[in-house]
């Protein structure tokens, strides 16, 4: 499974890929955190709440080819989401 994390926002406004990786690339181990991850991701998301305006940063979570998912995590979520996108962002390091 493709993963792809874009930061957008911020003062400029600028927009920047920060992770792209495959699952399938990944150690099984690893691969197994992402998919824990995703699926804390994919629960919270819904129950976010986060600002929208200019200057705030937000995360693009990009699950799958094409019109995959997209999940959006405000630039400072909760604790619960913040260790997942760490997660997330850890498995392209």
């Amino acid at each position: 499974m493709r993963v792809k994390i874009e930061k957008a926002g911020g003062f400029a406004g600028n927009e920047e890929t920060v992770a792209a990786y495959d699952t399938d690339d990944l150690p099984e181990r690893e691969a197994a955190k992402v998919y824990g991850a995703l699926t804390a991701v994919q629960s919270a998301t819904g129950h976010e709440a986060g600002g929208m305006g200019a200057g705030l940063v937000t995360y693009r979570i990009i699950v799958g080819d094409g019109a995959g998912k997209v999940y959006t995590v405000p630039g400072e979520p909760s604790p619960g989401l913040a260790e997942a996108l760490a997660v997330l962002l850890g498995a392209a390091a």
